[in-house]
């Protein structure tokens, strides 16, 4: 479901391994950025089951607009080109 832009917030990077998706959670949190992950979902299987996605499934991270540049300097080492341009929808 793409419910768009809320609160200013706009799609800032996607991951697709577990690993990754952890690094980037504690380096927001531990920077006060307050984020959102939603989770693409592919097959019947993630219809039916209300539980984060297995296999290659990706996640997307949402943070705010006025965070992007701080997060895009912050993730760099971490996340390289997964960072989505200038932080909008790309």
């Amino acid at each position: 479901m793409d419910i768009g832009t809320v609160n200013h917030e706009v799609d800032f990077c996607k991951v697709y391994d577990m690993e990754t998706k952890e690094k980037v959670e504690r380096i927001l949190l531990k920077n006060r950025i307050s984020y959102f992950v939603e989770w693409e979902e592919k097959g019947l299987n993630s219809l039916l089951f209300f539980r984060k996605p297995r296999g290659k499934s990706a996640c997307i991270f949402r943070i705010h607009s006025d965070e992007v540049p701080k997060a895009k300097q912050l993730l760099a080492p971490v996340l390289g080109s997964k960072i989505k341009g200038t932080g909008g929808n790309d």
